[in-house]
């Protein structure tokens, strides 16, 4: 994989949040109605998404701040504080990048499933988590969200990596394990299963946490994925 960091922010920006060219600004547009901004930088890239609805404030031309993970990014400051609206969230997290050949993680003290034919009817008969809505439930364990990997205890899925968000070229990894089977090591397994089976058909395979807290980032770590940077989006 080209490490290219202007061409991988737009990747992970599109896949999660829709992205397309604005043809009448500078900056890119978002599709997904719910966002009102998102800032994707890195050391050496970065990239500021609108929606549609809304302009570039004149006070932030030419913006230029030096990258520093963690701290709100001056330019999405001001644009937040543009608005004038109290009631905008503003929350953000580091992105990792997978490489093409993972570090091996520990074996699983727990029976390892994934979304092949078999997994999926194995998933048939498992305990719906309460987390878990039925709808989406379905969409999951059905393979219509994408391709998933499960640890198991008994007849109860207790750690989860799915596919959230994808296009045709990346996808991002999502990550729940059940608080009673945190710290067992069990999601960077996981996380690894599921990357065999989603980088047979995604380019490029991304890992974001909303928060630079250890539990989050300690999956990374234990996997050896390539920081890219960080990324905060305005609601």
């Amino acid at each position: 994989m080209r490490w290219d960091e202007g061409r991988l922010l737009a990747l992970e920006i599109d896949a999660n949040y829709g992205l397309a060219p604005d043809p009448d600004t500078p900056q890119a547009a978002l599709r997904n109605p719910s966002l009102l901004a998102v800032w994707a930088w890195s050391p050496h890239a970065r990239l500021l998404a609108l929606s549609p609805r809304l302009a570039l404030p004149s006070s932030i031309d030419g913006m230029e701040q030096e990258y520093s993970p963690g701290r709100l990014p001056d330019a999405l400051h001001c644009l937040v504080a543009s608005l004038d609206d109290r009631t905008v969230s503003v929350e953000g997290g580091p992105c990792f990048v997978f490489p093409d050949r993972l570090a091996v993680p520990d074996p699983a003290p727990l029976p390892i499933i994934v979304s092949t034919a078999d997994g999926q009817r194995t998933a048939q008969h498992l305990i719906r988590p309460d987390n878990w809505q039925p709808d989406e439930w379905n969409g999951l364990i059905n393979g219509r969200m994408g391709e998933w990997a499960m640890a198991v205890h008994e007849r109860e899925p207790v750690s989860i990596c799915f596919t959230p968000a994808s296009n045709a070229t990346a996808a991002e990894a999502g990550i729940w394990t059940r608080a009673d089977f945190r710290g067992k090591r069990l999601a960077p397994t996981v996380v690894a299963a599921w990357s065999q089976r989603e980088h047979r058909n995604k380019t490029v395979l991304f890992y974001s946490t909303t928060a630079d807290n250890h539990p989050s980032q300690s999956v990374a770590h234990a996997l050896g994925l390539t920081p890219l940077g960080w990324i905060w989006t305005a609601r």
